[in-house]
Formats: structure tokens, C-alpha cells, sequence
């Protein structure tokens, strides 16, 4: 939980393979995280950063991208 109350970058958010897009956006909509090794979930409350080079609404389009956890992560395109 070192990026509570922080911020927390991932770079290149376009190369997420399609099993982890839920996982993530479980964390996003939940505010919460269950540390590996650990029963118990923990509260979390951090900004999430994310860059990419890969057009993600084309992604989208294709399929390949979840359509939910890109509303989520769009909150500003820069």
C-alpha cells in the first residue's frame, strides 16, 4: 500500500493483457486491494496515472481494450 494517498503511474496501460483490465478495474471502482499472501482486503485511496502510445479508443472498438476501465481511467487526455 505504498501509493496510498499518493499516486500511482503505469506506463504503457495499452499492453495490459485482457485478464488483468477487470482486476484493475475492480481496484478502481472499489477502492480497495488484497495484498498477495493476504486474506484481508485493504482500503486504498490513491490517483491513478496512466500513459499509453497504443490508441485506446480504437482498442475499444476492437475489442481489446475493456470499454469500462477506459471510462474509468479517462477522466483527462492529454
Amino acid at each position: 500500500m505504498t501509493a496510498h494517498t499518493g499516486t500511482l503511474f503505469m506506463d504503457e496501460i495499452g499492453e495490459m493483457p485482457p485478464d488483468l483490465q477487470p482486476k484493475l478495474l475492480r481496484v478502481l471502482e472499489r477502492r480497495e486491494v488484497q495484498p498477495i499472501g493476504s486474506d484481508q482486503v485493504v482500503k486504498v485511496d490513491t490517483r491513478i496515472v496512466c500513459a499509453t502510445h497504443r490508441n485506446l479508443r480504437e482498442m475499444v472498438a476492437q475489442g481489446r481494450f475493456r470499454q469500462d476501465l477506459f471510462y474509468r481511467l479517462s477522466g483527462m487526455t492529454l
